[in-house]
């Protein structure tokens, strides 16, 4: 259950334009709220304005190619940097234009909207002049509303009963087998698919932990190498895209997705997950899927 999610295809010709009136954002504003690890291990660093990969941020399919995990989550963050503490991050639906080179990324971000309710940004992350990966991020207002609940998502196994799946197994640094630890359970609730806990085990832009709805993000993109139903020495899939939607934040290291993947005639599928941690259900991940024979 090796997850594989390296987004492929190129960039559109002539799509790489840049920021025009999009503000950018210098690695220099990133957060210092995180705690500080010994090690330092992060995705990325601050560098000279730009988000320098670490080699965890890695794809492990491709040389020289980031995970779109990794990406989607610094996008996720610097969206929520400008829509601020009072409109948490509840969509963000991410586009791949192409391979991710490892390359310094520089991340603009354009206000669409900015209202009491809800904001809206646009995200968009260039490596060497070319766009690489778009994003549009909403945030709604927290509201102290009881709302009726309906029947409740089933709980994933704990994680105590699981067993601990290993990353790729190469001397090279990647992002499945250094920056996440992953642990399958056995889920009766999903008998078409898979079901894991997952933990990023590396910082995002600080050394520490990273806020548990990035850490959501990041991981959401496992969701088809977790609930993969094709024969991979047959059928190559990657994802183009990843949107995460959130009922709420998240709390806590760990997050559960309970997986599953649909295809269809035409060399099209979706892989989608529902998101958990020890409270239950705090929302949803999906992926559209480019399958082709090897």
């Amino acid at each position: 259950m090796t997850p594989r999610t390296e987004p492929a295809g190129t960039a559109p010709e002539g799509d790489a334009a840049g920021p025009g009136s999009a503000r950018t954002e210098s690695a220099g504003a990133a957060s210092e709220g995180h705690a500080t690890g010994a090690d330092g291990a992060r995705l990325f660093r601050a560098s000279d304005g730009l988000w320098s990969p670490t080699p965890v941020a890695a794809g492990p399919w491709a040389p020289g190619r980031l995970h779109g995990g990794a990406v989607a989550a610094l996008m996720a963050r610097r969206a929520q940097d400008v829509l601020g503490a009072d409109r948490p991050l509840a969509r963000l639906s991410t586009d791949f234009l192409g391979p991710l080179p490892a390359l310094p990324l520089r991340i603009g971000v354009r206000t669409v909207r900015a209202g009491r309710s809800f904001g809206l940004v646009e995200v968009r992350a260039y490596a060497d002049g070319t766009e690489v990966a778009r994003a549009s991020a909403l945030g709604v207002r927290a509201a102290d509303l009881p709302l009726p609940v309906p029947d409740a998502e089933p709980a994933l196994p704990p994680r105590a009963d699981g067993l601990p799946v290993r990353g790729v197994p190469e001397d090279v640094p990647s992002f499945n087998r250094d920056a996440v630890e992953i642990t399958a359970v056995d889920d009766p609730a999903n008998p078409h698919g898979a079901s894991v806990w997952g933990r990023l085990a590396v910082g995002l832009t600080d050394p520490g932990p990273p806020p548990p709805w990035a850490a959501a993000v990041a991981l959401a993109d496992l969701a088809y190498g977790v609930g993969a139903v094709l024969p991979p020495d047959r059928y190559r899939s990657v994802n183009v895209d990843l949107a995460v939607h959130l009922l709420r934040p998240p709390s806590g290291d760990w997050i559960g997705l309970r997986a599953r993947t649909r295809t269809g005639p035409g060399g099209r599928g979706a892989a989608e997950a529902v998101l958990l941690d020890d409270d239950g259900c705090f929302g949803t991940a999906a992926q559209t899927l480019l399958i082709s024979e090897e």
